[in-house]
C-alpha cells in the first residue's frame, strides 16, 4: 500500500488508534502483535488451468475450519485452486460464489483454523486505522498500514464498499483488512460501484458480507444455466497419451506403463485405449478394465476407479468387491478416507490433488481354485487424484498374505509420467 512518511503514519495510527480504542472499550494491539495474531489465517490463493499452467495468484483469508473467502477475480476461468503457505499446501473448490460482490468462499478439507472475529457494519468509522496483511503476487506476507476513508451505501443504505485512504499495491486481491484489534473489517480488490463506472482500486469489500455468502451463492448457483452430469469447475482434459511409471519396490524395478486412446470413441462420449483393454468416462471414472497393465493398480481397483466423482461429499466409505483377472481372483475388503489437499508436480506441472488412504483385507487365489482361511493379508494403499486431470497421479500399495505357494506379497509405487 502507498503510506505516509513511516513517521507521521505511525503518529498519526496510534492517535487514531487510541481515540477507537477509548470508544470501544479494548486496547489496539501493536502492528507487530496484530501481524502475529492474524497472519495465520492469511494465504496465498492460487489458480491454475487444467494443464496446471498459473493463471492468477492472490490471498485468501480462513474464516473458519475448511472455510476461507477470496475476491472471484483471482480465480477467473481456474481449474483448480489451492492454498499454499509456507512449505504447506491444501486443495480447495469453489463452495458459494458471489460474483456480483467479488466474493468467492472455497471450501478447504482439513484445514483446521479458528473462526475470525469481523468488524460489524455498524462498528465501520471514517478514519479508523486499517492494517492490510496478504501475498503481493503469491510471494511471503506483508503488513502495510491505512485509513477507512469513507464508507460508500446505496440510495436505500445498503453497504456498497470500503473506501481506503489510499490504493494497495498491485497482487493483493484478497487480501485481508484488520481493524487495530485484529477483527477482519474487508478484503482488498476491484469493487464495480455502477455499471458505467469503472472499478476504484482503492475500493474494498466489506467483511460483513461474508456472512451472507451462502445465501447468496446457493442462489447464483440456482440461476445458473443445467450444465452436463460431466461438467465440473473445468472439464479433465481428453489424452491420447497417458504414461505412468511402474516402481517394483521389492525387486527395484522400473518399467513404463503407457494407455494410447483408440482412434474411435462410443456415442456416450466414454474414451478407450489399449484397443479397449481400458474404458472411462470423461473426469475419470474407469468403466471396465480388461487388458491390466499397471500392476496392482489395475488388479486390485475398485468399481469405478480408486476416487469417487464427488469427493467433497463424500469423505469416508466402505467398499467390498471382487474380481478376476489374470487367472487370479481378488477380493477386497476396505475403508476409504479422503484426507487432505495437496500438490503434485507432473512434467514440471503443480496440480491440485486429494489424498485418499485405503486400509483393510484382500484374499487372493487362483481362480480354478478353491479359497483357503489362509489365502488372506493385510492390504493398504494410498491414492493422490487430481480432479482437474481427471485421473489418479500416484499410487502406493503394500499388501502380504497367504503361506507357500499361496503367498503373495505385493509393494509398488505408480507414478504419473505425463499426459499428452
Amino acid at each position: 500500500m502507498r503510506t505516509l512518511p513511516a513517521a507521521l503514519a505511525a503518529a498519526l495510527i496510534a492517535a487514531v488508534s487510541a481515540s477507537t480504542a477509548m470508544a470501544q472499550g479494548t486496547a489496539p494491539l501493536a502492528p507487530d502483535a496484530l501481524f502475529a495474531r492474524v497472519a495465520p489465517s492469511v494465504w496465498v490463493v492460487q489458480a491454475s488451468d487444467a494443464q496446471g499452467k498459473v493463471l492468477a495468484t492472490g490471498s485468501a483469508v480462513a474464516t473458519g475450519p475448511g472455510t476461507a473467502v477470496t475476491r472471484c477475480q483471482v480465480l477467473a476461468k481456474a481449474s483448480a485452486v489451492s492454498l499454499k503457505r509456507d512449505n504447506v499446501s491444501y486443495g480447495a473448490t469453489l463452495e458459494f460464489p458471489d460474483t456480483e460482490r467479488g466474493l468467492c468462499q472455497l471450501r478447504i478439507a482439513n484445514l483446521q483454523t479458528p473462526a475470525i472475529a469481523m468488524v460489524p457494519a455498524s462498528a465501520l468509522q471514517v478514519g479508523m486505522p486499517l492494517y492490510i496483511v496478504g501475498a503481493p503476487r503469491g510471494r511471503e506476507l506483508t503488513l502495510g498500514i491505512g485509513m477507512l476513508a469513507g464508507v460508500r451505501r446505496s440510495a436505500t443504505g445498503e453497504l456498497e464498499a470500503l473506501q481506503l485512504a489510499s490504493a494497495p499495491e498491485p497482487g493483493l486481491e484478497g487480501a485481508g483488512l484488520f481493524d487495530a484489534q485484529g477483527r477482519l473489517a474487508g478484503l482488498v480488490g476491484l469493487v464495480a460501484t455502477a455499471p458505467a463506472e469503472p472499478a476504484a482500486a482503492n475500493l474494498a469489500a466489506p467483511a460483513a458480507w461474508i456472512a451472507e455468502l451462502p445465501g447468496r451463492g446457493r442462489l447464483a448457483v440456482e440461476r445458473m444455466p443445467a450444465q452436463p452430469a460431466t461438467a465440473s469447475l473445468s472439464s479433465p482434459i481428453r489424452p491420447s497419451v497417458i504414461e505412468y511409471r511402474l516402481h517394483d519396490r521389492l525387486t527395484n524395478t522400473y518399467r513404463n506403463v503407457i494407455y494410447r486412446a483408440d482412434a474411435a470413441t462410443a456415442p456416450d462420449d466414454r474414451l478407450s485405449f489399449n484397443n479397449g483393454g481400458w474404458i472411462e468416462k470423461p473426469g475419470g471414472e474407469v468403466i471396465s478394465v480388461a487388458s491390466p497393465i499397471a500392476g496392482e493398480f489395475d488388479t486390485a481397483m475398485p468399481p469405478g476407479g480408486w476416487a469417487k466423482e464427488n469427493l467433497e461429499g463424500k469423505r469416508a466409505w466402505k467398499t467390498k468387491y471382487g474380481s478376476v483377472l489374470g487367472g487370479m481372483r481378488v477380493n477386497m475388503d476396505l475403508d476409504a478416507t479422503a484426507t487432505q489437499g495437496t500438490t503434485l508436480s507432473v512434467a514440471g506441472k503443480d496440480y491440485g490433488v486429494v489424498r485418499i488412504q485405503y486400509r483393510g483385507f484382500t484374499q487372493r487365489y487362483p481362480d480354478s481354485g478353491a479359497l483357503s482361511s489362509n489365502q488372506y493379508g493385510p492390504y493398504e494403499a494410498t491414492v493422490w487424484f487430481s480432479p482437474a486431470l481427471g485421473r489418479v497421479v500416484r499410487f502406493e500399495v503394500e499388501t502380504r498374505g497367504g503361506v507357500l505357494a499361496s503367498g503373495f506379497h505385493v509393494r509398488e509405487t505408480l507414478e504419473l509420467v505425463s499426459v499428452r
